[in-house]
């Protein structure tokens, strides 16, 4: 078995979250070891050209920035392929499971067998909750005990996967930081703005209002998709108060730059949660609704980890606002009093950010864990 052969799947479920996760993931691995073949299997080809321009959405099977790209979808193609050179190690992102095809192969082909052991890997959802910690690398049955599985997780401890810290990221906050401190004294307020469908009018007049008593020149870029239409229309019906620009859908690399150079941040979802935390820059976060408010429960233990980093007063209004946004029930006043705090929010996610980048890089937590059953995997 070619321990260096590692398939990554991936099922698009929110658009752009998974398939960001999956795309900075390979690009991670590859940088972590050159020599690896990786294998991506996407079921929405449409949401990775987005993101990476140069994926071709029309084929069934590619190569592309060094990997192989199959379309989930296409059985025969997959199958073909995946027969004459046997998956070793499998990552599943975000629970995504397994296509039939996949399935067929591994457990009624007999591609797993003695000599032949398939290793899973379940990455999970990003979550700052103390279970986190428990799961990691925890074992999972599978049908077959030719095929073992754990729960890999991402985290904010040392006791968890971490997060990825591919280079090109790595080097936008690099830059990001010098460029902070060569301009200490800048007097522009860059926001960027990010969101599931909501009220944008307590936003737009919060950030009016601090501009008015700060001096400071608000300028908002608006992400194209679901927040753009409310924003734009709050920010019409309140006087255009402040700069906007229009953000298009831009490759990867170019939002991470973005988000680490801003001074203020409202982002959504998984990957953009990740960066956010990575970056040093003040954030509001906006989680995918789930059943029974679970998304409060993720909510409230990410506030949990930042609350050792704020003082008391700062804490406070960050938790209250937060909270409040996400249930569709923040006020201008709740986001105002956040920003007087802005001094010790930067300080606080700046501290946050290093001590996340210091748990390390979730891609070598991967490969340190194939090394663990693979003889004569060369060391990191």
């Amino acid at each position: 078995m070619d321990k260096k052969n590692i398939t990554i799947l991936c099922k698009v479920v929110d658009n752009f979250g998974d398939i960001g996760f999956v795309y900075r993931l390979a690009r991670a691995l590859t940088e972590s070891d050159a020599s690896l073949h990786l294998r991506l299997v996407v079921s929405d080809l449409l949401s990775f050209v987005a993101l990476a321009p140069h994926i071709d959405p029309t084929k069934s099977e590619q190569t592309c920035y060094g990997w192989q790209i199959f379309d989930w979808n296409a059985s025969d193609v997959c199958a073909r392929a995946f027969t004459q050179e046997p998956p070793a190690i499998i990552l599943e992102c975000f629970q995504c499971g397994r296509p039939d095809w996949l399935d067929t192969l591994i457990f009624e082909k007999g591609i797993a067998n003695e000599q032949n052991i398939v290793h899973i890997a379940n990455i999970d959802y990003l979550t700052a909750e103390d279970y986190a910690d428990d799961f990691h690398l925890l074992k999972s049955g599978t049908r077959s005990q030719w095929v073992k599985k754990i729960n890999f997780m991402p985290g904010f401890t040392n006791k968890t996967g971490g997060l990825i810290l591919d280079n090109a990221f790595m080097t936008a906050r690099n830059h990001a930081q010098a460029e902070a401190v060569a301009h200490k004294t800048s007097q522009d307020f860059s926001v960027i703005f990010f969101s599931y469908e909501r009220d944008c009018m307590p936003v737009v007049q919060a950030l009016a209002e601090f501009q008015a008593q700060s001096g400071r020149l608000v300028r908002v870029s608006v992400a194209a998709g679901k927040s753009y239409a409310p924003f734009m229309q709050a920010w019409e019906k309140a006087g255009k108060p402040f700069a906007t620009e229009t953000l298009s859908f831009l490759p990867q690399e170019q939002w991470d730059a973005l988000l680490c150079r801003s001074d203020f941040n409202f982002v959504r979802g998984e990957d953009s949660l990740s960066r956010a935390c990575l970056a040093g820059v003040p954030f509001v976060w906006q989680a995918y609704i789930q059943d029974e408010d679970y998304h409060l429960v993720k909510l409230a233990a990410l506030n949990e980890r930042l609350k050792t980093y704020l003082n008391k007063d700062a804490f406070c209004a960050y938790d209250e606002y937060t909270r409040a946004y996400n249930v569709g029930k923040d006020s201008a006043d709740g986001l105002l009093t956040l920003l007087q705090h802005i001094s010790a929010l930067k300080d606080g996610f700046s501290r946050f950010s290093d001590d996340t980048v210091a748990n390390g890089n979730l891609a070598a937590h991967l490969l340190e864990w194939i090394r663990g059953f693979s003889q004569g995997f060369p060391p990191l």
